[in-house]
């Protein structure tokens, strides 16, 4: 799923691309395109795509500017996520985030190296190190995580370990009801799940995973302490 701040807006998108597949049998390939909205004007479009590789997964979302000063400022997100998987217990290789505009580039990344017991990040602040934890997840790849437990039936709240560019911690997620939403890709039902912050005042993302589709994200909204909302919408899904 960090936003930036007017015109980055775009941002949300790539923050906020908690994406993946499910069925019993785990994770599945798909290719998914969302409409991004800012106060429910239009921002830009993301692609969210889920590839399987040799021992895990790779995760790609791209999050382009379409309107508004977005478009103006040629504002492009890309995050990757390279995951391992063994038994079925996800665990994040490498990612990278990258912001492009023209006012500004932003560049972070992280890489978890199981043999060494270190997690390496980077970022414009330089490089940082944190003790290897099991199964750590980078913040695009725990929607990976989240789908498998929805997938098992699990309700309640998940915990994660998660590990970001100054600090490897805990995100905590609570799985709520059942709803039908609207979207562009149509009427379709789905099960909410919000993310818990220790800040009540804080940023605010609930997210409504598809029942039918393998629970991919079919809605997301993050509201901001300021009351900015920013939100994605399903528009197709390609297995």
């Amino acid at each position: 799923m960090q936003i930036a701040r007017k015109p980055h807006a775009l941002v949300v998108a790539a923050a906020l691309l908690m994406s993946a597949a499910s069925a019993a049998a785990g994770l599945q390939p798909y290719t998914a395109t969302y409409e991004v909205a800012r106060n429910g004007g239009a921002l830009g479009s993301a692609t969210v795509t889920l590839r399987q590789i040799p021992g895990g997964w790779d995760f790609d979302s791209t999050t382009r500017g379409t309107s508004g000063m977005a478009r103006l400022a040629a504002a492009d997100v890309n995050e990757h996520s390279t995951v391992h998987e063994i038994n079925g217990v996800l665990e994040t290789r490498s990612y990278r985030y990258r912001l492009s505009s023209i006012i500004k580039t932003r560049e972070r990344s992280i890489d978890v190296d199981a043999a060494s017991g270190r997690i390496v990040t980077h970022d414009k602040k330089g490089e940082q190190q944190f003790p290897m934890q099991l199964g750590v997840l980078d913040r695009q790849s725990v929607t990976l995580a989240i789908t498998q437990d929805l997938a098992a039936g699990k309700h309640g709240t998940l915990s994660y370990s998660v590990a970001d560019s100054d600090h490897v911690g805990t995100e905590r997620y609570q799985v709520g009801k059942e709803e039908s939403v609207h979207v562009p890709a149509g009427t379709l039902r789905t099960i909410t799940v919000a993310r818990l912050r220790d800040s009540g005042a804080g940023r605010t993302t609930v997210s409504w995973f598809g029942l039918d589709n393998g629970f991919v994200p079919v809605r997301i909204v993050q509201t901001e302490p300021s009351g900015e909302v920013l939100e994605m919408s399903l528009v197709s899904l390609r297995r």
